[in-house]
């Protein structure tokens, strides 16, 4: 017979998402993570770029952690600010 310190407890967590991480490049534009190439590199997306001149038009380009780090890093990584 199992006393109840021998009994294992389940506590629910919040049901929120954990923060996601986004990345800060040296002119202060915010990169978020958009999904994993087919090797599991991560990928990036700009949506709001400083200069509206970098936004472009169309499909976006692959950006890759790396790609952006050696382009316009370097970059800090921080916990995403969620609008909930």
């Amino acid at each position: 017979m199992a006393t109840s310190f021998q009994t294992p407890r389940v506590v629910s967590l919040a049901k929120r998402p954990l923060p996601q991480t986004e990345f800060v490049d040296a002119s202060g534009d915010v990169w978020v993570a958009t999904g994993h190439t087919a090797g599991g590199e991560l990928l990036l997306e700009c949506p709001e770029p400083r200069d509206p001149a970098d936004a472009g038009d169309g499909e976006s380009f692959p950006w890759t952690l790396h790609k952006v780090q050696a382009a316009f890093g370097p970059l800090l990584a921080r916990s995403a600010v969620s609008a909930a």
